[in-house]
């Protein structure tokens, strides 16, 4: 059999991908190069927003044109839209089979060791080879096919407990639980010692790592050393790798509320900690953070960024951001708009705020904001970003930075600096998964330009 994975969504759903990747070929089945070689297609899906569900279910579509070449195509639907792992013929089936005839299976990525009997309930006669049910934890000890030699994803947590109202993550991906520290450092060393130069850290809310209610009810963390919270002794110990070949080490995301005094220091003295931190704000008015059930004063914010600017002067910080939400006012925006020009952050994922079904917001808020208003809105802190940055990146003209190089694309290599700047350059293919140094020549809109020195 062959198969086939799209995937959307964030880094942790690539992360997802990459297991999945090993899980399949353990199973003996082959990754084919296109939807009309593939005997099973799945879906690693995003339910973040409402659009990202939709997407998914319009390419059903595409599967009952395929089905009429391949009529034992078997289609998955796993990841974030998935709460009960099921087939078409289990006697207790996930919502989403009411959502189209499409869907053979619906599989919780945590699960994903259930795969092959949900296969067989569809045909008993499909052979496949037979891997052991297991739990999270588990899920989590499948080796990743990495995508990339020099670059490493690795999930350190899974899972939310914060609740905010406009987000679906604690209901599709469950009560935040972390990852052993002993399970993550293995998978960061076999990493590195296969050249692996950097490592970015993944969780909803990373910087609180160890620190869940699951995590306390299981008592994994409590003979830490004391004075540091789990995550920083967890990026000190990924830090000593260093000496084996790493060279980076970067995490997402942040959560303003558990952001501790010891995780700001920390990026002022480990030698693989680089210099950029994406911590989403969401707002800039204490009202709106409340009816958000942002747990942080706007107040709270701007010390940890004086903290961290005192700390690492030049460090990069971006953030995400929501425009128009529910019954946002003029004075609220303003506020925001206010932080975001304070702060002046390197980047920002911002977006429209939309009615997302299941949050607490669907259920009790009124999304009241115009949609014009929402893009006059959205166009305003846009135009305040290319200002903040037009002005920050001509600065690295003439100095020199460190690139790990990516990608080629229209004769031009690609990769990023140190501070999670994009730089574009000329060079050869062979030094994609390099890290090479780049004198900057010229900075655009978004992008840096330069030349490998000698």
């Amino acid at each position: 059999m062959n198969y086939l994975i799209y995937t959307y969504g964030c880094q942790m759903n690539y992360s997802d991908s990459e297991r999945m990747e090993t899980y399949l070929e353990a199973l003996c089945l082959t990754k084919a190069k296109s939807e009309k070689e593939a005997d099973i297609i799945l879906f690693n899906t995003c339910s973040i927003r409402e659009k990202g569900e939709q997407r998914v279910l319009g390419k059903m579509v595409d599967m009952i044109k395929l089905r009429k070449k391949n009529k034992k195509l078997i289609v998955v639907i796993t990841g974030c839209m998935v709460r009960k792992s099921s087939s078409r013929y289990s006697e207790k089936r996930d919502k989403l089979f009411n959502r189209s005839r499409e869907i053979d299976i619906a599989l919780r990525i945590e699960e994903l060791p259930k795969l092959a009997d949900l296969i067989k309930e569809l045909d008993p006669k499909i052979k496949l080879k037979k891997i052991k049910e297991e739990t999270l934890e588990d899920y989590f000890h499948i080796t990743p096919h990495f995508t990339s030699k020099s670059q490493a994803f690795i999930p350190i947590s899974t899972g939310c407990d914060k609740f905010c109202t406009y987000c679906i993550v604690p209901f599709s991906r469950g009560r935040e639980k972390s990852r052993p520290m002993a399970d993550i450092l293995k998978e960061c060393e076999e990493f590195v010692k296969q050249g692996g130069k950097e490592i970015t850290l993944l969780g909803q809310t990373v910087d609180s790592y160890g620190l869940s209610i699951f995590d306390k009810q299981e008592g994994t963390f409590k003979d830490l050393p004391k004075g540091k919270t789990p995550f920083v002794n967890l990026l000190e110990q990924i830090d000593k790798l260093y000496s084996k070949g790493l060279r980076r080490l970067r995490f997402t995301s942040s959560h303003p509320k558990d952001i501790s005094d010891d995780l700001i220091l920390a990026h002022g003295k480990l030698k693989t900690l680089m210099p950029y931190l994406h911590l989403p704000v969401q707002a800039g008015s204490n009202s709106l953070l409340k009816r958000m059930n942002r747990p942080y004063t706007v107040e709270k914010y701007l010390g940890i960024i004086k903290k961290l600017r005192k700390t690492v002067p030049d460090i990069a910080i971006s953030t995400d951001l929501i425009v128009g939400f529910c019954g946002e006012t003029e004075e609220e925006f303003k506020e925001t708009y206010d932080l975001f020009k304070k702060v002046e952050f390197d980047f920002c994922y911002f977006a429209q705020y939309s009615d997302r079904k299941g949050t607490y917001a669907s259920k009790n808020l009124k999304d009241d904001i115009p949609k014009k208003v929402k893009l006059e809105r959205w166009h305003a802190i846009n135009e305040l970003l290319k200002k903040i940055v037009s002005k920050k990146l001509p600065k690295f003209i003439g100095k020199t930075v460190e690139v790990l190089v990516e990608f080629e694309k229209a004769g031009m290599l690609h990769g990023y600096s140190e501070h999670y700047k994009e730089v574009q350059f000329k060079g050869p293919k062979s030094i994609i998964g390099q890290i090479v140094q780049v004198k900057i020549t010229k900075a655009t809109q978004w992008v840096l330009e330069g030349e490998i020195t000698k």
